[in-house]
């Protein structure tokens, strides 16, 4: 009967050490939070899942990161007619986000900006966002990374659905999500609200606890399989004792 239960612990132990071993890397996920509010007051939450990996288009491409369904839990809270899940995001609940980064570049007149329209239309240029965000702390006509946020895969519109900045020219922030762990402010807008108080700051909350590391699960898990082991095998000796 002995014999029965050291190999039933012996057959856990193992059984525990395959479970870890194969366990995914998604286990080490980690999601960054930021919350903010918009000048019309509007609170404004979202997550943003760094394990999220870089695709095509922007895949060697050090001007350029595509982060396909890399914004997470976005969510509008005291929302207006104007600015509300179903009117940025499509859907009372917003799906995820693909993100996409750049650097903030203007077209051959050097003022206008690249591939952005704002308030159904209208091109913007360095000198209207500095008005927009005259006290964000960002100098338009320095380098600038161009946060771009499409909910639906675009398809309601071929302009992003919000867009933040960030001051930089840090090519690791526009290929790799986990860089911005170290942002604590980004300001943005809703470009169909750009005018009409759709401006926002966003600050970085405490980090989501990732899920433990394998290797802590593995280290956990194999003690209880020894302590179990030990307990079974000192049992055994003081059976031996008293015969």
């Amino acid at each position: 009967m002995m014999n029965n239960a050291f190999k039933k612990v012996v057959g856990a132990a193992t059984l525990i050490t395959l479970a870890v071993t194969m366990m995914p890397d998604a286990a080490q996920a980690q999601r960054f939070r930021y919350s903010g509010r918009s000048i019309n007051g509007q609170v404004i939450d979202f997550d943003i899942n760094t394990t999220v990996t870089e695709q095509s288009p922007g895949l060697g491409n050090d001007n350029l990161g595509y982060f396909p369904g890399a914004i997470q839990d976005f969510n509008i809270a005291l929302p207006s007619s104007d600015i509300s899940n179903l009117a940025i995001c499509g859907q009372d609940t917003c799906p995820l986000g693909d993100l996409t980064i750049s650097r903030l570049t203007t077209e051959a007149d050097g003022t206008t900006v690249s591939n952005l329209n704002i308030d159904g239309g209208s091109t913007v240029t360095l000198n209207s966002l500095q008005n927009f965000f005259f006290d964000g702390g960002i100098n338009f006509l320095g380098n600038v990374l161009r946060y771009d946020l499409s909910f639906l895969g675009g398809a309601t519109s071929n302009q992003p659905d919000v867009v933040w900045f960030i001051q930089s020219d840090d090519s690791r922030l526009i290929n790799n999500l986990t860089g911005l762990g170290e942002v604590n402010r980004i300001i943005g807008f809703f470009p169909s609200q750009a005018s009409s108080g759709g401006t926002f700051s966003f600050d970085l909350q405490n980090s989501s606890q990732p899920v433990p590391e394998p290797s802590t699960v593995a280290a956990s898990l194999l003690s209880v399989g020894a302590l179990g082991m030990r307990s079974l095998l000192q049992h055994r000796k003081r059976l031996k004792k008293v015969s």
